[in-house]
């Protein structure tokens, strides 16, 4: 598999913009659709990084500009090893244990070296109370990292006195944050339920569709029912699929602009929005309600494009997208864009001029945003505890679920899908696939979890 050539491409990807806010419903369009940016920059980085830094970037230790300016592959600077560490420190944080000392120093002023990092990362490991699981005794620093796989050597060795790059020292540290995680038994729990027939398994997954750091590390769990699964299956391929068709839908073909079929009070309204987001006049004037609805989505819940970048490349529809993409895994459509295209497109004008009012009204009241931006939050914390109760009750009592708009997303899809995985459960021999959708699809009752134990499967809740 040319690692590389994978990289480059998941990278346009993943920085083509974020989901849109039916987070847990399940459509999977890119929000910014209705705006085509240019082509996106290729991050710098060796073919041997890669499958770890799409790990790495989601645990919040460094920021995702590094990859770009020509400097990730340099020696790591100063103020940015600084802090990589301290934003190392406060992951670890988040595991509990009770710490030895408030505060650490590291080297400043100096040429920063494999080593130099190498015992620093482990100087914050032994700064907690650890159980003795984590053998931080039996070993010198470089030995403890190398025999736990938080540092690799070349064909040249260790090279513990070489400058470290940034590029290098951003993998130790992300392996860092997983090995800690993993031997503490830690990590987002998810929520994931595991069906079965005869020798055929499924594991479903729920995903929120903008994500943030305390969705990652994943508990191992999750992780390895993926590597056991020999197919990745989605709603939609947004990796490999054909945007052109969701595209089109989105914009007016015949020259009019929105303008043209919206109420006077509604342009104004638009107007009053996009100067609120210091947006230019003229964004959206080609395109329709619904395409406008689903890109200001994003702006309801997050304040700047830096979290807007971040939510979308922590999704955990991406993320496994990226994992197949970069491990060669197949990945196959439940949907695809053309059904979630259409089931935008063909909303009444009436309809759709109705649920941009609601979107914009939401966008120029602060307590609406705050409101949007609550409920995100809460169902990110939920998947993080793995409290399907909880992300239940959330959509119950939500106005995210009452409107027409989202209502669209269920019913009849849920059908559709559980169809599709009845099929994958019947098939002869034995094989066993990966199955992510918005969460929504699997919490509320009566959809593909309910369907499911209706068919007489084993269904059980992953804990």
């Amino acid at each position: 598999m040319n690692v590389k050539k994978h990289w480059h491409k998941l990278s346009r990807w993943a920085t083509a913009g974020a989901l849109s806010l039916t987070m847990v419903a399940g459509s999977v369009l890119p929000a910014n659709a209705a705006s085509p940016a240019p082509e996106a920059p290729v991050p710098t980085l060796s073919p041997w990084s890669v499958k770890t830094l799409h790990e790495g970037e989601k645990y919040g230790i460094y920021p995702l500009n590094w990859y770009y300016g020509g400097s990730f592959q340099k020696p790591i600077t100063a103020d940015n090893f600084k802090s990589l560490m301290n934003a190392t420190a406060k992951k670890l944080d988040m595991l509990g244990f009770k710490k030895k000392e408030v505060s650490l120093s590291f080297p400043a002023g100096q040429t920063i070296t494999r080593e130099t990092v190498i015992t620093s990362l482990h100087k914050l490991l032994s700064n907690y109370e650890l159980p003795e699981t984590y053998g931080l005794a039996s070993d010198s620093p470089v030995d403890f990292m190398k025999n736990n796989g938080v540092v690799q050597g070349t064909k040249a060795g260790l090279q513990l006195d070489q400058p470290c790059t940034a590029e290098q020292a951003a993998v130790m540290a992300s392996r860092l944050v997983e090995f800690a995680y993993d031997t503490a038994g830690k990590g987002a729990e998810g929520l994931m339920w595991k069906v079965t027939n005869g020798n055929n398994t499924l594991y479903l997954l729920g995903s929120i569709h903008l994500g943030n750091t305390d969705m990652y590390p994943m508990h191992k769990s999750i992780r390895e029912a993926f590597e056991a699964s020999e197919d990745l299956w989605v709603e939609v391929d947004i990796v490999n699929g054909d945007m052109s068709y969701f595209t089109e839908k989105m914009a007016y073909s015949d020259g009019t602009k929105v303008k043209d079929h919206v109420s006077a009070g509604t342009y104004e309204k638009l107007q009053k929005v996009l100067k609120k987001l210091q947006l230019p006049a003229e964004t959206f004037d080609g395109y329709k309600p619904f395409a406008i609805s689903s890109t200001l989505s994003t702006f309801s819940v997050l304040d700047n494009p830096a979290e807007t970048e971040l939510a979308s490349v922590t999704g955990i529809d991406r993320y496994f997208l990226g994992k197949a993409l970069l491990s060669g895994k197949p990945i196959h459509e439940l949907e695809g864009i053309k059904l979630q295209a259409d089931l935008f497109a063909n909303v009444p004008a009436e309809e759709q001029e109705k649920e941009l009012n609601v979107m914009l009204d939401s966008l120029l009241s602060d307590q609406g945003q705050g409101d949007a931006a609550e409920q995100l939050k809460a169902m990110q914390q939920a998947w993080v505890k793995g409290d399907a109760e909880g992300l239940t009750q959330s959509l119950t009592d939500s106005e995210l679920t009452q409107s027409e708009a989202n209502r669209r997303l269920f019913g009849e899809r849920d059908k559709n899908m559980a169809k599709k995985l009845v099929e994958l459960l019947e098939r002869k021999g034995e094989h066993t696939s990966f199955v992510v959708v918005g969460a929504g699809h699997y919490v509320i009752k009566g959809m593909v979890v309910d369907l499911l134990k209706e068919k007489g499967y084993n269904v059980a809740f992953m804990q």
